[in-house]
Formats: structure tokens, C-alpha cells, sequence
């Protein structure tokens, strides 16, 4: 019986051990008593615990993409109300948010596909164990690394949206406050995107640092012999990383989706 991995290791997030930089806005708005806008900021207060508050587990994970699917529920309920609507019709504020929107779905869609490449990577080196292939499991390693490295890469592109940033041009102060509610909104997704994809990356590198070929294996690549413990376990450790690639990527559709809602709701004040 392979050991469980995924639900207990230690990743170093980045921001693991400090508070999240960015701050719940407090709304001066008529309107400021709608339950609806409460409820934005309670979620984003939530993200903000949650990327506080790191675990790195599979459930941990899967409990930030929901964070961030709820979020983006709310956020939809909150742009379809009429001050809301009202304010950012033809708003100044509003290619800025489309923008940093298209940003994030641009991310979210290339991540959703390095994810289906990571799922495929994992398949080959476990039928390299299978096979006791140690060419192919070296081969395979190491295009799951280079997944890895893509993985850090759109991190870094999420991080850029983290960064508190003002609107130019914007005079006036109710559209000040409601489009910051949905800039704060996406600042927040990206702070937790930025945890996220840290984390999962971690997830993989656990598993390739942990499925290195042994000289025996590779030496015996195409030798017929019963499989080591070892190698049952290995198998074990993967098996369980394609359960946790495949909620991933689940989850991970969700949210694009969402950002893709989101950003259309946007486009319709502009026509």
C-alpha cells in the first residue's frame, strides 16, 4: 500500500508566512447596505484567510478553487445590480477591469491546459514504472519538470495583478468605489491563483523528486522481473497524483469559466 502524500505535505508557498497585502475596501456607497455587496467582501475576506492559512493538501487546493468560484458567484449578483449598472454603464474605469480580467482568463485557459499536460506527463512515467522502463521514466520526468517550469511562469503573470493598482482618470467617487469592489475582487483571485498554482506546483515537484530513477531500473529497463516495493509504491504516489490532477483541472475549468462570466457582464455596460 502506497503511503499518502497529497494530503500531507508541507509546500512552501510564497505567501504562506505573510498577510496578504491587499486590504477589504470599505464602501461609502447609498447602497452600502445591499446585502450583496457584504457578501463580496466577506469572500474576499475568505480568500484572504485562506491564502493565509496554508496547507498543502489536494482538499486544500480544491477548497480555493471553490473560494474563488463563490467569489465570482457573488461578484456576477453584485454587477447586476442597478446602481452598479447604473454607475459603470460607459464607465472610464471599466478597460482597466477588462483588461486585468482578459489577463487572468488568458492565464486560467493556458493553465487548464498545462494541467491536462501535467495529467499526460503523469500517465507516462506511470507506464514507465509499469514497465520498468527506466529511459522512459527519465524522459518523462523530465517533461513533467518543464510543465513545472510553465506552471511558474503564469504564477509570475498573476503576480503583476496582485500589486495594488489606481484607476487613471476616474473623478468621480461612486464610480471610484464600485469599480473598486470589482478590481478588489480580481486582485483577490489572483492572490489566491498566485497560492494556488505555487502549491500545485509543489504538489508535482513532491512527486517527481520522489520518482527518480534508481540505477537498477534504468539499467534493467526492458528486463523482465517482479516489481519491487519500491516500485509498487511509486505506482501507489502516482495513481494518487492523477486523482489530484483530475479535481484540479475540474475546479480550474470552473473558475475560467466564471472569470469568462464575469468579463462579459463587463463588456455589456460598454455597448
Amino acid at each position: 500500500m502506497a503511503p499518502s502524500f497529497a494530503r500531507s505535505i508541507s509546500l512552501p508557498l510564497s505567501p504562506s508566512h505573510k498577510k496578504a497585502s491587499y486590504h477589504v475596501r470599505s464602501v461609502s456607497l447609498p447602497c452600502q447596505s445591499h446585502p450583496i455587496i457584504s457578501s463580496v467582501e466577506e469572500q474576499i475576506q475568505a480568500i484572504r484567510t485562506w491564502v493565509a492559512n496554508p496547507e498543502g493538501s489536494l482538499a486544500w487546493i480544491e477548497a480555493g478553487l471553490a473560494q474563488i468560484e463563490m467569489l465570482h458567484i457573488t461578484l456576477e449578483d453584485f454587477l447586476q445590480l442597478p446602481q452598479t449598472q447604473e454607475t459603470l454603464c460607459q464607465a472610464t474605469s471599466l478597460d482597466q477591469l477588462l483588461d486585468d480580467l482578459l489577463q487572468q482568463i488568458d492565464t486560467y485557459d493556458s493553465f487548464v491546459s498545462t494541467i491536462i499536460d501535467l495529467s499526460q506527463c503523469n500517465s507516462k512515467v506511470q507506464s514507465a514504472v509499469r514497465r520498468q522502463d527506466g529511459v522512459q521514466m527519465v524522459s518523462s520526468l523530465r517533461s513533467q519538470r518543464q510543465v513545472e517550469k510553465e506552471i511558474t511562469r503564469l504564477t509570475s503573470i498573476l503576480k503583476v495583478l496582485t500589486k495594488c493598482r489606481h484607476f487613471a482618470l476616474v473623478s468621480d467617487t461612486k464610480e471610484m468605489e464600485i469599480a473598486g469592489i470589482v478590481m478588489d475582487a480580481i486582485r483577490a483571485t489572483s492572490f489566491a491563483s498566485v497560492a494556488l498554482f505555487t502549491g500545485i506546483r509543489a504538489l508535482s515537484s513532491k512527486v517527481t523528486t520522489s520518482l527518480k530513477p534508481s540505477k537498477k531500473l534504468m539499467v534493467n529497463s526492458f528486463a523482465k522481473k517482479t516489481a519491487t516495493e519500491e516500485e509498487i509504491n511509486a505506482l501507489g504516489r502516482l495513481q494518487e497524483f492523477e486523482e489530484c490532477i483530475r479535481s484540479i483541472e475540474c475546479c480550474s475549468e470552473r473558475v475560467f469559466r466564471s472569470l469568462i462570466c464575469i468579463r462579459v457582464s463587463l463588456l455589456n455596460f460598454t455597448t
